[in-house]
Parts: C-alpha cells; sequence; structure tokens
C-alpha cells in the first residue's frame, strides 16, 4: 500500500523582495510602455523602464524576446538613473542585469553581476538594496550548501531590520522557513515563519496568506492536523477576503484537498482538488494542475478505485517508461497496475524506477514514493526477500530527518515484509513499533503514558468476565429508561412544533394583512406624488409660457415704437423712442433667458451684462471707437432685482456711449459686479471720458436717464452715486434679496438641501 504522505502539495516558491513580487497585469505593463516615449521628467521616465523590465522578466513563459526586452529596458533605466545620480534605482537596475543574465542561463554572469550590485550598494550605504541583493543571491545557492544559503537570507533580515523595512523583512523570513520545510527541519520551519506573522501584524499587515500556508503544511507533516487544517482556512479565508485569484489560491485549495484527504475526509478533499485544479488550469500552470492529478488519483488509489485513478491519470499524462526519470508518474502508475493485477503492465514501470534509483536522483522529494512503489510491488509479485534494502533506505532516510510519520510507516512496512518472508517474531516486533509510534504521532501522547493506557485496558479485560452480566443488566434498564424518555421528549417535541407552527402561520397571517395595508398607503403616496409631479410640470410650463410672452409683448411694442419712429421728424421724439427700445430690451432679454432656462426663478447676470453690451455695441456702432471691458462674479438675481438693475445697466452704458466720448475720441468703459460682503453687491459702470461738466449740480439735475437710476436704486433697496474721477464713475450698491428660490449660492436652499 502506498504511503499515505507521498500526496503531495505544491512546492511554494516566495518572493523576498516586496518590488519583484508585485507581477504587472497585461493592461497595466502596456499603459506604462505606452507612456515612456512622451515622459518629460527623467526620474519617473527611470521608473517607468525598470517597471516594463521588470514585466518582461517575469512575464509567463520563457521567451527570447521578452528577456531581450527587458535587457534593454533596463539598460536604458539604469543609465538614466546614473546620470540623474539616482542611486537606489541604480542598485536595483544592477541587481535586475544578474537575474536577467540567470534566467538566459548564464549563471556565471548572474553571479558577477549581482556581486557588483551588492558593492555598489554597500559602498553607498544603500541597506535595504543590499538585503534585496543578498536575498536573491540566496536563491541561487544550490539547497545542498544549506549553511551558505541560510546565512545569506539571514544577513538579508538584519539588514531589512536595520533599514526598518519590516515587511521585506518579514517576507525575508517566510522564505527561510520554507527553506527549512524543504529540508524537513519542520520545527525551525515553524519558528521562522511564525516570526514572519509577529511582524507583519505588527505592522497592520494581515495579508498573512503565504505564511499560514506554510506554517499549515509543516504542522501536517508533524501530524497536527488540527492545526493544520485551522492555518489553512485562515489562509484561504484571507485569500477570498483580498480577491486573490492566482497560484496562491491553488496552493491553498490543494493543501486542503491533502488534509481532507488524510484525515479521510475524501468528499472534502475532492472538493478541493476540483477548485485547485480550476484555477490552475485558468492560470495555464502546467506544474500545479499534475500535481493535483497526483494526489487525487492517489486519493481514488486508496479509495479502491485503481481504475478510475488510472483513467484520470491517462487523461492528463502521456507517460511511458523508459521516457525519463519522473519518478512520481512511474511510482503511481506502478501502484495502480499492481492494485488491478496487471503485473505485466506494472513491471516496466518498475524497472523504470530501479534505473532511476541513482545518486543523482537521491535529493528527489519524490525518491521515498519511489521506495514504496517498488516495496508494494515485490511484495505483490512475491520477491518480499528484495523488499528490505528499500526499506533500509527509506529508514535511514526518516532517521536523518527524525520523521515520525515516515518512521511508523517503514516500521509497517517491515512487518508486511516479515510476514510474507515467515520471519513472524521480527514481524510482530515491528508491528509493535509501528503501534507505538503511531500513537506518538497520532495521539501525541508519551510511551509512559501509553504503557498505561495498555495496563488498564488490560485490567479492564480481566474485569470484563465479572462485570459482563451486572453490566447487561444495567445496560438493559438504561435502555428501557432510555426509550421512556425519548418517548416524552418525541411527544413534547411534537406538541411544542405544532404550537410554534400555529404561531408561524397566525403571525404570517398578520403579515400578509400589514403587508396589505402599507401596499395600499404606499399606492396612495404614489398616486398623489404623480399628481404633484405633473401639476409642478404644468405650472413650470405656465411660468415659461408667461416669459415667452412677456417677452414677445416686449418685442412688438419695441417693433411698434420702431414703426412709429419712421413717421417722426422731431429728434427729440426719436431719441425718446431709441431710449425707450433699449430700455425694453433690456427687460425683455431678462424673460427671453427665463424662459429659455430650467431656472425660473433666477438670472445669471454675467451672462445677462454680456449679452446686454453686445446689444447695445450694435445699436451705437461702437466697435472701433469704444471698448468694454466686463468684470463680473457669478451673480443670480431674481426678476425683481433683475429688471431694476438691467434697467441702471442700460441707462449708464448708453449715457457713456453718447455722452463720454465726444468727437469720436476712443475710450473704454468697465462694467464690474462683484460680491463685496456676504449678501453686499456692487454695479460699477466707469468710463474714462470727459466726465461731468465743471459746476454740474447733482441735486439739480433735470435728466430722466439719472431719475431713472436713482429710483431703479430705491427700488433695489440701494444707494446710487456718481463720481467724476478720470471719466464718470456711475457706482449702485444693494443687497441680494435673500428669498432667492433655485440660486447655487442661497443660504436657504444650501441648508434646505
Amino acid at each position: 500500500m502506498i504511503c499515505k504522505h507521498a500526496i503531495i502539495a505544491l512546492t511554494l516558491v516566495f518572493c523576498v523582495n516586496k518590488s519583484y513580487c508585485q507581477k504587472l497585469s497585461q493592461k497595466e505593463a502596456d499603459i506604462i510602455v505606452a507612456k515612456i516615449p512622451s515622459e518629460k521628467n527623467k526620474v519617473t521616465k527611470a521608473g517607468l523602464l525598470y517597471k516594463a523590465a521588470v514585466y518582461y522578466l517575469e512575464k509567463n513563459g520563457e521567451f527570447k524576446k521578452d528577456l531581450d526586452s527587458a535587457a534593454l529596458l533596463n539598460k536604458q533605466s539604469l543609465n538614466l538613473s546614473r546620470e540623474l545620480n539616482l542611486k537606489s534605482s541604480v542598485a536595483k537596475s544592477m541587481l535586475l542585469n544578474g537575474r536577467i543574465a540567470g534566467e538566459k542561463g548564464n549563471r556565471i554572469s548572474d553571479a558577477k553581476l549581482k556581486k557588483s550590485a551588492l558593492n555598489y550598494s554597500i559602498s553607498n550605504g544603500l541597506t535595504k538594496e543590499s538585503a534585496a541583493i543578498y536575498a536573491a543571491m540566496a536563491q541561487d545557492i544550490p539547497e545542498d550548501d544549506i549553511e551558505k544559503r541560510t546565512a545569506y537570507l539571514k544577513k538579508a533580515i538584519a539588514l531589512y531590520k536595520k533599514a526598518g523595512a519590516l515587511y521585506e523583512e518579514a517576507e525575508t523570513y517566510t522564505s527561510l522557513s520554507e527553506l527549512y520545510h524543504n529540508l524537513d527541519s519542520y520545527e525551525i520551519s515553524v519558528k521562522y515563519v511564525q516570526e514572519a506573522i509577529k511582524i507583519k501584524k505588527s505592522i497592520k499587515r494581515f495579508d498573512i496568506y503565504k505564511e499560514l500556508i506554510v506554517l499549515s503544511n509543516n504542522y501536517r507533516l508533524q501530524g497536527n492536523y488540527k492545526d493544520a487544517l485551522q492555518c489553512a482556512l485562515d489562509a484561504e479565508k484571507i485569500i477570498d477576503d483580498i480577491n486573490i485569484n492566482d497560484e496562491w489560491l491553488t496552493h491553498v485549495y490543494n493543501l486542503l484537498g491533502v488534509i481532507y484527504f488524510d484525515l479521510k475526509f475524501d468528499g472534502k478533499a475532492v472538493e478541493y482538488y476540483k477548485k485547485a485544479i480550476a484555477i490552475a488550469k485558468k492560470n495555464n500552470d502546467t506544474y500545479a494542475v499534475n500535481t493535483i492529478t497526483q494526489n487525487t488519483a492517489g486519493m481514488l488509489y486508496h479509495n479502491g478505485k485503481p481504475a478510475e485513478a488510472l483513467k484520470l491519470l491517462n487523461s492528463v499524462f502521456n507517460y511511458h517508461p523508459g521516457k525519463d526519470c519522473n519518478i512520481m508518474y512511474a511510482s503511481m502508475y506502478l501502484l495502480i497496475y499492481c492494485e488491478l493485477k496487471k503485473y505485466d503492465k506494472a513491471r516496466p514501470y518498475y524497472e523504470q524506477l530501479v534505473k532511476c534509483d541513482t545518486k543523482e536522483n537521491a535529493e528527489d522529494g519524490n525518491i521515498g514514493t519511489m521506495y514504496h512503489a517498488i516495496i508494494h510491488y515485490l511484495l505483490k509479485t512475491g520477491q518480499a526477500d528484495k523488499t528490505y534494502v528499500y526499506i533500509d533506505k527509506l529508514k535511514r532516510t526518516a532517521e536523518i530527518n527524525n520523521n515520525l510519520i515516515h518512521l511508523s510507516e517503514i516500521e509497517n512496512t517491515y512487518f508486511r515484509s516479515d510476514s510474507a518472508t515467515g520471519n513472524y517474531i521480527n514481524a510482530i516486533e515491528h508491528l509493535k513499533r509501528y503501534k507505538i509510534l503511531s500513537d506518538s504521532v497520532f495521539n501525541t501522547n508519551s510511551t509512559k503514558q501509553y504503557a498505561n493506557l495498555q495496563l488498564k485496558y488490560e485490567t479492564d479485560k480481566k474485569d470484563k468476565n465479572i462485570k459482563l452480566l451486572t453490566e447487561q443488566g444495567k445496560l438493559q434498564e438504561e435502555k428501557i429508561h432510555g426509550d421512556a424518555i425519548l418517548r416524552y421528549v418525541f411527544t413534547g417535541s411534537v406538541i411544542a412544533l405544532t404550537l410554534f407552527i400555529g404561531l408561524l402561520y397566525n403571525r404570517n397571517r398578520l403579515k400578509q394583512r400589514s403587508n396589505k395595508k402599507l401596499q395600499f398607503k404606499q399606492k396612495q403616496i404614489n398616486d398623489q406624488n404623480k399628481q404633484l409631479k405633473k401639476l409642478l410640470i404644468e405650472k413650470e410650463w405656465l411660468l415659461k409660457e408667461i416669459h415667452h410672452r412677456v417677452k414677445n409683448n416686449l418685442q412688438i411694442v419695441i417693433s411698434l415704437l420702431n414703426t412709429q419712429s419712421a413717421y417722426l421728424e422731431n429728434e427729440d421724439a426719436l431719441t425718446a423712442i431709441k431710449n425707450s427700445q433699449h430700455r425694453m430690451h433690456a427687460m425683455s432679454l431678462i424673460h427671453q433667458k427665463l424662459y429659455q432656462s430650467n431656472n425660473l426663478a433666477s438670472i445669471n447676470m454675467s451672462w445677462y451684462i454680456y449679452e446686454l453690451v453686445n446689444y447695445l455695441k450694435e445699436c451705437f456702432d461702437t466697435s472701433k471707437r469704444v471698448n468694454f471691458i466686463l468684470d463680473t462674479d457669478k451673480v443670480e438675481l431674481d426678476v425683481a432685482q433683475a429688471v431694476p438693475l438691467g434697467l441702471i445697466l442700460n441707462e449708464a452704458i448708453s449715457n457713456a456711449i453718447k455722452y463720454a466720448f465726444p468727437n469720436d475720441v476712443k475710450g473704454i468703459v468697465t462694467i464690474t459686479l462683484k460680491n463685496t460682503h456676504a449678501e453686499n453687491y456692487q454695479l460699477t459702470i466707469a468710463d474714462d471720458g470727459t466726465g461731468l461738466p465743471e459746476g454740474f449740480e447733482f441735486e439739480n439735475r433735470d435728466s430722466l436717464g439719472m431719475n431713472l437710476m436713482i429710483g431703479l436704486s430705491d427700488q433695489l433697496d440701494g444707494t446710487f452715486r456718481i463720481e467724476n474721477n478720470k471719466g464718470l464713475h456711475v457706482i449702485i450698491t444693494f443687497i441680494k434679496n435673500k428669498k432667492l428660490m433655485g440660486s447655487d449660492d442661497n443660504p436657504i436652499n444650501e441648508k434646505e438641501n
């Protein structure tokens, strides 16, 4: 029987430099590449070039054109960083050069470039960058040189700590933990990954799913399934919460499948294996698909379904013996064909595995599975005497790593081989050791506790016959008593359930009645709202129609006056008619704006002043001699204030055009409307013309225009004054009507909103 721990979790590969772990999507990379040619800021451009280089280096698939693109972009980034003396960026690009060389297969150049990057970082006091380089160099050290590899990682940890880069320090602890995990040093691995979790939590970073996956795998291999399952489920929850859908989701689903398989929850195991395969296929992760398929096939094999396991393997793999030393594939096929008793088909896989038992493959993580498969074949084919050499190899490996799970299974294998060869005394001894080791692993009891349990079991066995009749009587009485209680409980439950159903039914009836009343009331409210909305639309339409008709009536009056002027020869009468036409047009503009706008309550005076000035310029043909300067705030006024203010503007501008610049003198008329304080506003119409004549007495004025402006200022509840300062300045100050509705700057509206 295959060792159940031959079911494998995916190999985890950790990034130890945060910047390398955050892979760009294709869309993000395209945006960055598109920005590079037009970017003017050289510092920003250097950063974009570096990010693009990292993207092409880490892009899925190994294509020469991608590596060439990465090298070219990084060279440009490095040159620009040196030109700008960006030391940190220079160090990062130097390290990236080494990584690119490594991806191209030039290990010697890779090592030299990383060493050069390290020397540069150290000489320039770049602590964090030096740490990143040590961490990257550690990944290049062969796995058998554990001392040098761990030394580099520990140097990186110390430098990250010195630089205050706590997140990177935690990531490196995780990488160190995974290194010891792969060496089967589970206790050390647990210590380092717990340190990583502690650091991340201290900086409020709770994306610790990678660490929890490593911790779970360690606990699983130590036989601590309770904590292993808890850590794996916590990792799954975190991944779901932060919406990660990449290889890490594949890792955690596969790990949960392995744990549930070990705990014999096959349904759950299948569920998680299916999820893991779906994610792996979506991400084109062939390695993960193959690994999880092997796990699923192993589970089917353990559950007595070798034919289904074989069908699954054949649907994914096309492996034949003699092709290569793929130990896991050959082992699975060998075990399945043995279980199907097709030994002729199993034999080529057995011979392949025997050939693969070389020094070169001694470090393969699946070597134990291979030995178990060979032993299983030999036992099934009556060659038990040949199994001991492979069992001894398994035992040596397990003793080196002090793996109690493997040691217990090896004792069971010894028992089976001894039984097959007729060595029953040794078989019994191995069976005892198997039981002791199994209890040590799965029950977490010491040898002394196991002995006490065994003694208690023997004592209970001796007393069993004495107490048997008494116990049977007690059991019978308890059964009768229990049946009576069960009847009472059942009867009471039926009554309680009936009452509960009745209450639910009554409650439902009341709820239905209440809902009907609420629906009726809601319908009434909706009908009223529709009616009110209809009335509001009609009101707005009527107001627009009124403004439209007022504007049309004013235009008719203007046309009538224009017709009347054709029959007049008196200049004063003609002037009076023209002035009246201008005043009516000033009012007409206001009504025109109101019916054209969605806001029927107010006039935008900036727009109004602009339109009025353009109209007067055309009437007086001032384009060649009078220039207008408008400086107005955005002011919203209601009709009651807009009309008098418009008439004042008409009088003041007309007077300036007619009297300020005699004899075709050129000049400037400046119109300002400003918010001076709170709701206080000031309108100024100033010209740089001749101004008022000397000796002009304001009190003895005999001017309709002047009297009109003063009267309209009173209508505004404002003040009117004129200043003779290098031209005439007409100044009106007034307070905005606070009851204005619909204005953007109305305090009442703001409060209501």
